[in-house]
């Protein structure tokens, strides 16, 4: 079974950062989804998110935006579909998922990492969110207690709740 990873967070808040260190750390099978909130955005374009996951190891890449899912399909899919192909097909031993906060928050088999701009974007994103979950202030530098600030920290977090269940 898939261990399941969503990176939570407001545009410019290091989820691109932290997706390429798990995509790094974990080194296996890796499949990406990615929230594309934008209308005819282009996929896998020099320098976008799925053009750097893609390239630096990511066995699948999906892009789910609200007109398309770039895997070559001209129609949105549900995310527990496309969750649910990958599994069947290409049969990951991770899936990592970039926001859909609001569609995995009470989900307890996805292990969700919040990362921060500012601790005042804590409440917003935290609320409602089941655990597990883990905090991300390494940007923010916030160091709030049960916060985690370095990158390692965090890969360990993670891959210490991946080892419990």
């Amino acid at each position: 079974m898939a261990s399941i990873i969503a990176v939570i967070g407001f545009r410019k808040s290091g989820k691109t950062t932290i997706i390429r260190e798990l995509l790094h750390s974990l080194r296996d099978k890796v499949v990406i989804i990615k929230d594309i909130h934008d209308y005819g955005q282009e996929f896998d374009s020099r320098n976008k998110d799925t053009w750097i996951f893609s390239r630096e190891g990511a066995y699948a890449v999906v892009g789910l935006a609200p007109d398309k899912t770039h895997i070559l399909v001209n129609s949105p899919i549900e995310l527990n579909e496309v969750i649910q192909l990958m599994l069947n097909v290409v049969k990951p031993r991770y899936v990592i998922l970039e926001g859909f906060k609001n569609k995995i928050k009470d989900r307890g088999d996805v292990i969700k990492i919040i990362t921060l701009r500012s601790i005042d974007e804590l409440s917003e994103l935290a609320n409602g969110v089941k655990p597990p979950m883990l905090v991300y202030c390494g940007f923010c530098g916030c160091n709030i207690n049960g916060c985690i600030s370095s990158m390692d920290q965090l890969v360990n977090a993670v891959l210490r709740i991946i080892n419990e269940h």
